[in-house]
């Protein structure tokens, strides 16, 4: 991990309020503890998103190439990974 940077954050007094409940609730220990949380979270998310865009375009991407399979075959190879033996319908008792 990289070497961490001390930074200065000004709050407005209901925000600061509420950091201060967040620790009197035994949640954080103290006000920078819970900023850095609060980012963390916020940095994995958008990394998340990030990740997400980047499959999603390879997706487009190989739609727009012809790199596609049709649906049946698609849920055939999904069911053989899964050991999942293809059913017509559903046979509940009753209906």
């Amino acid at each position: 991990m990289a070497e961490a940077v001390k930074i200065t954050v000004t709050r407005e007094p209901d925000i600061q309020d509420f950091v201060r409940d967040q620790m009197e609730r035994g949640s954080f220990t103290s006000s920078g503890e819970y900023i850095e949380t609060v980012l963390r979270e916020r940095y994995e998310r958008e990394r998340a998103r990030e990740r997400l865009d980047a499959k999603l375009q390879k997706g487009l991407d190989d739609v727009r190439a012809g790199r596609v399979v049709p649906i049946d075959e698609a849920f055939a190879e999904v069911r053989k990974r899964l050991g999942i033996a293809k059913s017509g319908h559903s046979t509940s008792a009753g209906h």
